[in-house]
């Protein structure tokens, strides 16, 4: 039973999220132009990215 709920809900999302995928990339791309225009303002780009690859670098080395 929690199999087929899980499993509903997921396809609700996913039909939600595909349904309005502009604005969902739309929106994505406005959060991150604001963050990486803060971070070039305080002058913290260089580490905040270095943070990122960091985690990209661990999520992607796990799948391996």
């Amino acid at each position: 039973m929690s199999t087929l709920l899980a499993l509903t809900i997921l396809l609700a999302t996913s039909v939600l999220v595909l349904g309005h995928i502009r604005v969902v990339a739309t929106d994505t791309y406005n959060a991150l132009a604001s963050a990486t225009s803060r971070a070039r303002a305080s002058g913290t780009l260089r580490a905040k990215l270095a943070f990122a690859v960091l985690w990209l670098l661990i999520f992607l080395l796990g799948y391996l």
